[in-house]
């Protein structure tokens, strides 16, 4: 049984992948967001697997391995969003919610061009589990 099957039943987490921008009203001077022009997707992560994945990649090796997988995705999904991830860590993270949620944007020629050698034969490994998993159904 692949590490993929055995999280299927896991909590999930959802998170919002957004265009966000705030706006600020020039009348109130209230700060508020523009419903009409965002764009929001939400998607259901299982933070275990999210957890056990990016502790696999290099780029993350000095991540705490003792933080419960919760804590782990909120710190990172965090740094994230607040753009404090290096291009390496954030097409990791970008994969890995790619891999929960096809609607989840992942540049994979970018990725490929930026993660070292390691990381590249990981994400070939992923991917292999991934597709024998499917075969396997």
């Amino acid at each position: 049984m692949s590490d993929l099957e055995k999280n299927k039943d896991l909590e999930t987490k959802d998170v919002l992948l957004a265009d966000d921008e705030e706006y600020e009203d020039d009348e109130e001077g209230e700060e508020y967001e523009d419903e009409d022009e965002e764009e929001e997707d939400e998607i259901e992560v299982d933070t275990e697997l999210f957890a056990e994945q990016i502790l696999r990649f290099s780029c993350f090796s000095d991540v705490p391995k003792d933080k419960d997988a919760d804590d782990l995705f909120d710190t990172i999904f965090a740094a994230y969003e607040d753009e404090n991830l290096t291009e390496e860590q954030d097409h990791t993270v970008e994969f890995l919610l790619h891999i929960q949620e096809e609607e989840s944007p992942f540049n994979l020629s970018r990725a490929l061009e930026v993660w070292n050698k390691d990381d590249r034969a990981l994400f070939l490994s992923i991917v292999k589990e991934i597709s024998d998993s499917i075969d396997d159904d």
